[in-house]
């Protein structure tokens, strides 16, 4: 009896187990061979598929940090000033972007590694530790785009970007600090100080230095505070006489810094700060006091 190959149609001998022609064996079916072949073809493109979402990693983590930047600034407490809290939204915005550009658009992983890099690190600058997880998922991103799509930098010209970035926020921040502080100390008047340290007779000084601030602007925040030297030039004190969030321009608030110590103060330093962490205050005086006798 004549058979027929079940594979490419090729006539047989009725005994034969294999085709002379496709090489086929007549005792397997050819469903075997086809579920193979689709096993062998499906599993590396599950492969493939999970291996993309992976390398997509520091694309996703640099969007979740632009995201986390955004969120960051919202929820930073106004004492470290609203400029400070609008510029690190805004580096956390542009900076991100840029860097996602050149490491997606330009295909530039190092100088895009260094421009997310950057951009976590002026975030902390501007808000510390209220900007940690934006300037962690950044570096995150900027090493995994380092290790999954390589260290190189093919247009030299592109570094011109992290730099101009950090060059432009420095200069910003220089040239507004200082028309800020330049108008910040002319909005502030401080007047009408009085002191009235007294020894109580049993080894203490008691008392206070006050007096008025007029605030003549908007400010985000405002503290006064007095200083206390002794005969050495030494701090020996420091007290908040006033602070406010958000004071009224145009108004005049008291102030009142007090003293409590078996230390006798010679000298008092009252400052202005717009920033519970400044270190520029933006007025300074500095009054000799007189002790009295409390007995």
């Amino acid at each position: 009896m004549v058979q027929y190959c079940r594979k490419c149609g090729n006539e047989l001998d009725d005994d034969a187990e294999f085709c002379d022609s496709c090489g086929f064996n007549l005792n397997s079916n050819p469903n075997d061979n086809q579920t193979k072949e689709s096993k062998t073809t499906t599993t590396p493109v599950i492969q493939n598929d999970k291996s993309n979402l992976v390398t997509r990693l520091p694309l996703i983590l640099a969007i979740i940090g632009i995201i986390v930047s955004i969120a960051e600034g919202l929820g930073t407490p106004m004492l470290f000033g609203l400029d400070n809290i609008i510029m690190a939204m805004a580096i956390g915005i542009i900076g991100g972007l840029m860097g996602i550009l050149l490491m997606e658009k330009f295909d530039e992983p190092l100088i895009g590694a260094v421009e997310l890099i950057a951009t976590g690190a002026l975030i902390f600058m501007f808000i510390g530790r209220f900007g940690e997880i934006s300037t962690v998922l950044f570096i995150i991103s900027a090493v995994l785009a380092l290790y999954f799509k390589g260290t190189y930098a093919n247009n030299k010209k592109l570094w011109a970007i992290p730099i101009l970035t950090v060059v432009l926020i420095f200069a910003l921040l220089i040239g507004g600090g200082a028309l800020y502080q330049m108008n910040a100390e002319n909005s502030i008047e401080v007047g009408n100080i009085t002191q009235n340290i007294k020894n109580d007779g049993y080894g203490y000084f008691d008392g206070a230095v006050s007096g008025d601030i007029y605030v003549g602007t908007n400010f985000d925040y405002l503290e006064v505070t007095v200083d206390y030297y002794d005969s050495e030039d030494k701090v020996i004190a420091s007290t908040i006489g006033w602070n406010e969030l958000h004071p009224d321009s145009g108004k005049t608030y008291k102030f009142e810094g007090n003293y409590f110590d078996q230390k006798q103060p010679v000298k008092a330093e009252i400052k202005v700060v717009d920033s519970a962490s400044s270190k520029t205050p933006l007025y300074t005086e500095n009054i000799t006091l007189t002790t009295s006798s409390g007995v």
